[in-house]
């Protein structure tokens, strides 16, 4: 049998072309450019963690430490430095209003100071209304007596040495030569019967001026009387006046009636008032001069008995020395002779000149008095009169300020936080009550040269106290030092801060930590800062979603606004709740 051997067909492999070659790598790039960007698109989540985006207030500030201190505090003391304490009103903790009386000294003085100042004024008033009104009755009447006692008092002066009385003292002394010359010798019936002559007519002088003069002091005494009658009567009609009107002034009724007054009423009341104390004034007046004219009666009185008395025992012991001489006659004789000349000499000298003097000018003030007080009132006097009532108003005024000052006020509302006296102790030096105001509490903090320049007054503050923890209290900026405080080549400023404690138990003294508010977002979203990261000149973050039960991420990007801290504000780009992822920890 034949053999036949066959042949396999055989391939041979043909290398590609350059621009095959060429072709495929560009196929094969653009194979890998797609896969590389699908996987840096949905790739399983990394070990990072995740936050969510949140929507609420956004605040950045500046932060500083300090303690809490009352708004206000004061250590009060009295005006006055001296003085007894009389009454404390408060005790430690004591809550008190402006205006309540915390202490007080004792203020008996102070009061009689008042009392003295208020009739002061009154008097002072009274004066005025007398010059507006101008004189009473009563005062013209006793001016004109005035006139008349000072004019009576003149005429008795002139009276008493006129020519007719210096002949008389001449011929006195005639006489008293005459009579020593008789007793030096006999006595004739001629010299006799003068002597009887001048003590009958010594004797009817006598009589004459001792009833005389008593009818005219008896008369003062009645006219005493009748002006005593009359201040009673107006001092009871001023009693009753002053009782009407205190009653008007404590309850606005009439005292009679009972009835509402009106402010016409009322005034009618207070002119009754005004018209009694006048009369009332009027009436001491008139008593005072009744008593003047009858003091000068009696006094007339007793210096005219006496020398008629002594002119009829003159003329008795001349008789009796004619009718009988010795030596004490003729002693007598001499001393008659010198008293004679010595009347003359006095008659005729300085004396009565003086005397004349002194009454007319009596007579010249009372007759100006009475002028006055019927001639209208002078604008000097009413000026006068009007300025006496002006001071004496600024003196009770001052009087009332000091018995005020008496009682230690609280300034402002507050808390007592001392009290350092105690009723019955004297005045010192120290504080008797110390007082705060925790209505509001301040904060001092100190911020350097550069955060300063973001704070002005009235900006935001939030205040953590730490003993309270949250939440912070609120507060505004009260007020910036205009002056550094260096420390350590620190320049810094003091801050004052005003803070509200609501209902939280704040007390003075706390360690709180407080940040001005600079920039604040009401309602706005928020992601940590450390999720944003920029490419490409834009900010993008790497969102986390879940899809079919499994986690995958997202790059975005998204418009930022403000940074508050370590928080960014998201304008755009994200929603309330979403899931950023945060970098991986290294």
């Amino acid at each position: 049998m034949a053999t036949v051997s066959q042949t396999r067909p055989r391939f041979k492999f043909q290398r590609p072309s350059l621009p095959m070659i060429i072709a495929m790598v560009l196929v094969l790039a653009a194979i890998i450019a797609f896969v590389v960007s699908r996987l840096n698109a949905t790739t399983a989540v990394p070990t990072g963690s995740t936050v969510a985006v949140l929507r609420g207030e956004l605040v950045a500030g500046i932060s500083a430490t300090g303690r809490i201190e009352p708004r206000e505090s004061a250590s009060l003391v009295l005006n006055s430095r001296e003085g007894r304490i009389a009454k404390v009103f408060v005790e430690q903790g004591a809550a008190v209003q402006a205006g309540d009386p915390l202490v007080q000294i004792d203020a008996g003085q102070r009061t009689v100071e008042v009392a003295v100042a208020e009739a002061t004024l009154a008097q002072a008033q009274a004066d005025l209304q007398g010059l507006t009104d101008g004189a009473t009755a009563a005062q013209i009447a006793a001016a004109k007596a005035q006139v008349a006692a000072a004019q009576g008092a003149l005429q008795q002066t002139q009276g008493s040495v006129t020519s007719s009385d210096i002949t008389a003292a001449r011929a006195q002394l005639d006489e008293a030569r005459a009579r020593l010359l008789t007793l030096t010798g006999k006595p004739n019936s001629d010299a006799l019967a003068r002597a009887e002559a001048s003590v009958v007519q010594a004797q009817a002088t006598l009589d004459q001026q001792r009833s005389a003069l008593s009818a005219a002091k008896e008369q003062s005494r009645l006219d005493v009387e009748a002006a005593a009658n009359t201040l009673r009567n107006a001092q009871t009609d001023f009693a009753a006046a002053r009782d009407n009107l205190a009653a008007v002034l404590d309850n606005g009724e009439d005292p009679i009636t009972r009835a509402k007054l009106t402010d016409a009423g009322e005034r009618a009341y207070r002119d009754t008032y005004n018209k009694a104390e006048r009369a009332m004034l009027d009436a001491e007046a008139g008593l005072n001069q009744a008593r003047i004219v009858y003091e000068d009666a009696k006094q007339k009185e007793a210096a005219g008995l006496p020398d008629a008395e002594a002119s009829l025992r003159s003329t008795q012991a001349d008789l009796n020395a004619l009718r009988n001489p010795n030596s004490d006659t003729l002693a007598s004789a001499r001393a008659q002779l010198a008293a004679a000349q010595a009347t003359l000499d006095r008659l005729l000298g300085d004396q009565r000149v003086g005397a004349l003097t002194t009454q007319e000018a009596n007579l010249a003030a009372a007759q100006a008095n009475l002028e006055d007080l019927l001639a209208d009132p002078q604008a000097s006097e009413l000026a006068r009169a009007q300025a006496q009532v002006a001071q004496a108003k600024a003196n009770l005024d001052l009087a009332k300020l000091k018995l005020d000052e008496t009682i230690l006020r609280a300034p402002f509302a507050g808390i007592v936080a001392r009290v350092d006296v105690t009723p019955g102790e004297d005045i010192s030096q120290v504080a008797p009550v110390t007082l705060i105001d925790i209505s509001r509490f301040q904060v001092k903090v100190t911020v350097d040269e550069v955060d300063v320049t973001r704070i002005t007054t009235g900006q935001t503050v939030e205040v953590l106290i730490d003993a309270l923890g949250k939440p912070a209290l609120r507060g505004t900026v009260k007020q910036i030092s205009p002056v550094a405080q260096t420390d350590s080549q620190v320049t810094s400023y003091e801050i004052v801060l005003e803070v509200e404690p609501g209902d939280r138990p704040v007390r003075a003294g706390m360690t709180a930590s407080a940040t001005v508010v600079t920039d604040q977002r009401a309602d706005a979203l928020s992601i940590p800062t450390a999720a944003i990261r920029s490419e490409n000149g834009a900010s993008v973050v790497t969102v986390v979603t879940s899809a079919n039960g499994k986690q995958e991420t997202a790059v975005r990007t998204v418009q930022v606004g403000a940074v508050f801290g370590d928080q960014t504000e998201i304008v755009s780009g994200l929603n309330v709740g979403e899931l950023v992822q945060l970098p991986v920890a290294k």
